[in-house]
């Protein structure tokens, strides 16, 4: 597991409220969050890793693996 896939991990679980293990691999709508929440929840993504997510790249990040292929292209 890489050091941006545990910190999202820890986002996920704080912020979104699953109440269960994210399947990385399933889309924001599949976990069950709201397109509002998920556009709240690429902000926060964006101030805790220091980095900007331009909605253009928003509609390619489908999952939440894309989203830490995103972080971690933005941040290594």
């Amino acid at each position: 597991m890489t050091t941006t896939e545990t910190r999202l991990r820890g986002l996920i679980d704080e912020n979104l409220g699953l109440g269960r293990e994210p399947n990385l691999d399933g889309g924001f709508s599949d976990a069950g969050v709201s397109s509002l929440d998920a556009v709240a929840f690429m902000r926060l993504v964006e101030r805790e890793f220091g980095i900007r997510i331009p909605p253009e790249d928003c509609e390619t990040i489908n999952t939440f693996r894309d989203l830490i292929a995103h972080v971690d292209a933005k941040t290594g």
